[in-house]
């Protein structure tokens, strides 16, 4: 049971604090005097703490008027209940005392009833607490009911349970399985999509055919991992999907080789000649086997050989769209401009059916090369692709252009429009090695054309140079150049001037040009050396003549010759012939010279003595003799020409005359040197030999103008 609480302070009595902290003081003399100390305490107690003033107006409740008691009796009996302070009958005047008399006692009683109402509502807990504590053990029984019915639950289901682990285990086992076995089938087989690309009937080839093939050759080669393998089971497989695998490819071949022949028959106009994308990377595609790639090339070479051939048949006799450009064969009448229409047209055709294959087979792409550019030696399979098939597509040509190049070589009569023939071949031959490669079979047609056309323009060049050999007759009285010889190299002029324009390579026309230079001059140089000996045959001067003639034929050929780099070499050998013509008519006019100014029989004589034998002593250089061939030598110094001699006139170049006549006066000079020297010498025996010489040696050379030589 509950105890009671400890009695409560007196609510009248102050509280220690305000007792002791606001004291008055008392003097000495009341000390003594209780009602004096009961005064002092009254008055120092201070009352103005909360605790104090809060205790102060709870005690004065209990005394309220009888009034207000009324009015609150009913509240205070509902909230407070025993707590109410008895009502005592008081004389007026006395309540005040009786209620300070009965106060511990009113607030022990009320007290006491606080008391018992928390005594009563802790009882009514308590039974509370029971009633709770019954619930709490029937609870506990009920659950120890159903801890058994689970045991006895689990018991009974622990086999369920046991199957129940072993069958989510099969399941994990199952659903791994079944990943891998989808793994395995994705990597190894093809998709729906995938097999319907290969195995339409369409003819019809775009980018997912391609991607099936790409992922055929990845499963075929993941496939190798398999047959690797030490397991049977695993290489089965292996050789299984290999087997699987090799069908698809095969087939999705199969049909890019279809669709390829099918596309190459529809080349036959220049409007579809377009290369897309698609067919390039077909024709890579099956590279990859060259048996289909060699029949699918086949149908295409056969047909755009007949589509060329056509073309060109069609260009030779109807001409372009609406009759532009005109047929070729309309300017048959034109050699020039036939056989070039007709090579350029080739040309053309050559460098359109290159582009295709090059576009077809995906070469040069990525590099960029100038027209006319030579090809490199070293070629890659499919550079050798494109040159087969181009030699295939234009063999057509071939039998068609020589047939008529070789007809218009063969009805040309004059040489310069042969060579010319010959040289327009020759620069579309050149052009063609450089663009296709001189293995080629229209560069080895063009490599017979052109040595047909040559054959015939060295036959005809041989022709005339026989037909020169063939009259022969003695020069002209003036020795100029016949007329044979300048009709000759007016050809030979023309035939240099276009040689120049060929595309022969610089550095080897000299050796090029030589061949048709030798068939050329050497019959005009025999020519004019046969009739330069019948005119040596036929008068006195006859030997003079011939030089002179000879040396206006050569400088002709020469003069022809010079202004061209390529034959040098040629022009120097004839710069050699006339040199040495020159020299021989040198010798010979010096002759005619000593014999003209009478220093002949005195040089005659110093040339032709014994030793030890005296100039003047000897015939012809006696002193009487050397006076007079000196006294003619001064008459002819003062007469002759210093410039030129009559001799000399029919040479045809008056500089090369000009230097005949000076290097012998120069001789003549020389000569007189010598005689002056032995006929001041004393054992030449010649007495007053100062007086025999009348002219010292350089006024000699100032009378003859060799001077400044």
């Amino acid at each position: 049971m509950a105890t009671m609480p400890p009695a409560p302070r007196s609510l009248l009595a102050p509280s220690p604090a305000s007792a002791s902290g606001s004291s008055t003081p008392v003097p000495t003399a009341s000390r003594n005097n209780p009602i004096s100390l009961r005064i002092y305490k009254a008055i120092g107690t201070n009352f103005d703490d909360r605790a104090s003033r809060e205790a102060l107006e709870i005690a004065s409740s209990f005394y309220s008027s009888k009034g207000k008691a009324k009015a609150d009796a009913t509240s205070s009996a509902a909230s407070d209940g025993d707590d109410i302070v008895p009502v005592r009958r008081t004389l007026r005047g006395q309540s005040a005392a009786t209620a300070r008399k009965n106060l511990k006692r009113d607030v022990e009683a009320r007290l006491a009833g606080g008391s018992q109402r928390f005594l009563e509502a802790f009882g009514e807990v308590d039974s509370k607490l029971d009633v709770l504590r019954e619930h709490m053990l029937d609870m506990q029984s009920r659950c120890d009911q159903v801890q058994a019915e689970l045991d006895q639950a689990n018991s009974g289901t622990k086999y369920l349970l046991e199957r129940a682990d072993g069958l989510r285990s099969q399941r994990s086992s199952a659903q791994l399985r079944t990943s891998l076995v989808s793994f395995f089938l994705h990597r190894f087989t093809l998709s729906a999509a995938e097999e319907a690309a290969l195995n339409a009937s369409a003819l019809d080839l775009n980018q997912n055919l391609f991607d099936a093939l790409d992922r055929v050759e990845a499963i075929r080669h993941d496939c190798r991992a398999l047959l690797g393998g030490d397991d049977e089971m695993s290489m089965q497989a292996g050789l299984d999907i290999m087997a699987a695998t090799g069908v698809q490819l095969e087939a999705g071949y199969a049909k890019i080789h279809r669709w390829l022949e099918f596309q190459f028959r529809q080349m036959t106009r220049e409007a579809q000649l377009e290369v897309s994308s698609v067919m390039r990377e077909a024709v890579k595609r099956l590279g990859k086997r060259p048996a289909l790639l060699k029949d699918a090339l086949q149908v295409l070479t056969t047909t755009r050989q007949g589509a060329i051939l056509t073309a060109f048949l069609d260009a030779l006799t109807r001409g372009g769209p609406n009759g532009l450009p005109r047929p070729i064969e309309i300017h048959a009448h034109d050699p020039t401009r036939y056989v070039g229409d007709m090579l350029a047209w080739v040309h053309q055709a050559t460098a359109s059916e290159h582009e295709l294959l090059e576009s077809l087979f995906g070469v040069g792409r990525n590099r960029v090369r100038m027209v006319g550019e030579e090809r490199s030696a070293e070629r890659s399979e499919a550079e050798q692709m494109v040159s087969d098939a181009l030699d295939k597509n234009l063999d057509g040509l071939g039998r068609p252009l020589k047939l008529r190049i070789e007809q218009t070589i063969k009805s040309q009569e004059g040489i310069i429009m042969t060579y010319r023939i010959v040289n327009l071949v020759q620069f579309y031959l050149v052009t063609m090695r450089k663009t296709i490669g001189p293995g080629a079979v229209l560069s080895q047609a063009l490599q017979e054309l052109y040595d047909y056309a040559d054959a015939a323009f060295f036959g005809t060049l041989q022709a005339q140079g026989r037909s020169l050999l063939r009259f022969l007759h003695p020069p002209d009285a003036n020795l100029s150049p016949p007329l044979a010889l300048r009709d000759s190299c007016q050809v030979l002029r023309e035939i240099i001037a276009v040689y120049d324009t060929s595309l022969v390579d610089p550095h080897e026309r000299e050796t090029d040009f030589a061949k048709l230079l030798d068939a050329a001059v050497d019959p005009a140089v025999e020519m004019c050396e046969r009739m330069a000996d019948l005119r040596k045959q036929s008068t006195v001067t006859g030997a003079w003549d011939k030089d002179v003639f000879l040396v206006n034929c050569l400088e002709y050929l020469q003069h022809t010759l010079e202004a061209y780099a390529f034959t040098a070499p040629r022009v120097t050998l004839l710069q050699e012939q006339v040199a040495q013509h020159v020299e021989s008519m040198t010798f010979e006019h010096h002759g005619k010279l000593l014999e003209q100014c009478g220093l002949g029989p005195v040089l005659k004589a110093m040339r032709t003595r014994p030793a030890e034998t005296p100039l003047s002593r000897l015939p012809g250089a006696t002193p009487k003799e050397l006076t007079s061939a000196l006294t003619q030598f001064s008459s002819f110094l003062t007469s002759h020409d210093p410039l030129t001699s009559p001799r000399l006139a029919l040479l045809a170049n008056p500089r090369l005359a000009e230097g005949i006549h000076r290097t012998a006066l120069r001789r003549i000079s020389e000569a007189y040197a010598e005689i002056a020297d032995h006929v001041l010498d004393k054992k030449e025996g010649y007495e007053f030999a100062e007086t025999l010489l009348r002219r010292g040696r350089d006024e000699v050379e100032v009378a003859l103008g060799v001077a400044d030589a």
